[in-house]
């Protein structure tokens, strides 16, 4: 699939993305969810990148939706919301959802607006870093509707649920301070991306089955049950135990060298 919305470039074994509509602030279209959809699968593919970095072009992450666009044709608003199935994600849902489960840390860097849509797409990073300058926005709610593409997954874990109200039914504008101190970002940095390719940087220099282990034991289990959680650690834990990549980190620390790391198992 060749992408026109979206631009994708690999640096060794950073995936960096980029939303690509600057002359619309990257407004997300119908088209971008398809690419964003089909970019994540090909992602969770291929187990030989170790980190994901998702970003805007012209110094935004992305205004929202783009409204107009996708009502020119309601079929395409009928086709963002189906779901066979009430507990499984839509299209509208799975642009946020999808960055969840990979099994690759998900990093994204935020400059100027990241409003509605975009900020939900944003939620689905494992990491948000954003520009002293950046203004992010749950912004449905002036648009006389309610947040419904999965970002509601991640404000569950890192917001107070009357904070996470709040800046939801009024679609409060919020300075990168502001979002900072409430949780919704992780990292204010002049320079979003390069501290993002950094991050990532750290990353491949552990391995990929402990960072992979990590994202599912938090993303899927940190609301669930107890019980799940400790069958998952044990059951993540014996699966890197008896991994490839297990040895060559204990090879690595005898002979007090860097670790040449295998491809990532696949974890369920």
């Amino acid at each position: 699939m060749s992408y026109h919305h979206i631009h994708v470039e690999q640096q060794n074994t950073i995936m960096i993305i980029r939303l690509q509509r600057p002359e619309k602030l990257n407004a997300v279209n119908y088209p971008m969810f398809d690419e964003l959809i089909h970019v994540s699968r090909q992602i969770e593919k291929d187990r030989t990148i170790r980190s994901v970095i998702l970003t805007g072009s012209g110094g935004n992450f992305s205004s929202g939706l783009d409204f107009a666009s996708i009502m020119k044709k309601k079929s395409h608003a009928m086709k963002l919301l189906f779901k066979l199935w009430p507990g499984n994600a839509n299209k509208a849902q799975k642009v946020s959802a999808n960055w969840r489960n990979l099994s690759v840390p998900v990093i994204v860097a935020i400059e100027g607006y990241c409003w509605g849509a975009g900020l939900q797409i944003a939620l689905g990073g494992d990491f948000r870093i954003a520009s002293p300058k950046a203004n992010l926005s749950i912004m449905e709610s002036k648009m006389g509707l309610t947040s419904d593409m999965a970002g509601s997954l991640t404000l569950r874990e890192i917001m107070p649920k009357d904070q996470a109200m709040r800046i939801s039914m009024c679609a409060s504008q919020l300075d990168a301070e502001t979002a900072l101190k409430y949780g919704l970002i992780t990292e204010v940095n002049d320079d979003p991306l390069e501290a993002a390719i950094q991050l990532s940087q750290q990353f491949a220099r552990t391995s990929p089955d402990a960072i992979a282990a990590t994202k599912h034991i938090y993303n899927r289990y940190w609301t669930a049950p107890k019980w799940k959680l400790l069958a998952y650690e044990t059951y993540s834990q014996i699966r890197i135990l008896i991994g490839r990549n297990f040895v060559q980190v204990q090879y690595a620390l005898k002979k007090k060298a860097s670790p040449l790391f295998k491809v990532r198992q696949r974890f369920w």
